[in-house]
């Protein structure tokens, strides 16, 4: 993450989100502590999405603010990852990990938008 950290701030300087982007970093930062080791045959670049999906709905099932603070700032270094053609998984992989985070997203909110704000 830490080798990726400054072409994805300056990606993420050149988009129009909300979110400060040392709070996305220190969300994915979180999140990598929950997803298998890396080593030279597993890249950050790349990730599965069967063993994806399992951390990241046991993140949000153990600590539900910090898994969805963690799958909006997924979604945004995914959209980095592809679109500066550092995704390093097979297009399958990629469209599975970007529909999982579509899912959590468009859940969280529909939840939020039915929710009655105080």
């Amino acid at each position: 993450m830490e080798a990726l950290a400054p072409a994805f701030i300056g990606w993420y300087a050149e988009h129009p989100f909300i979110a400060d982007v040392g709070v996305v970093l220190e969300n994915l930062r979180s999140f990598f502590r929950y997803y298998p080791e890396f080593d030279e045959e597993r890249a950050i670049t790349a990730l599965d999405p069967y063993e994806f999906a399992a951390k990241l709905a046991s993140l949000i099932i153990n600590a539900v603010y910090e898994g969805l603070a963690a799958a909006y700032s997924l979604m945004q270094f995914l959209n980095f990852l592809h679109d500066s053609g550092r995704w390093s998984g097979s297009p399958e992989s990629y469209r599975a990990v970007n529909g999982i985070l579509t899912d959590i997203i468009c859940l969280d909110m529909s939840a939020r938008l039915r929710t009655p704000q105080v």
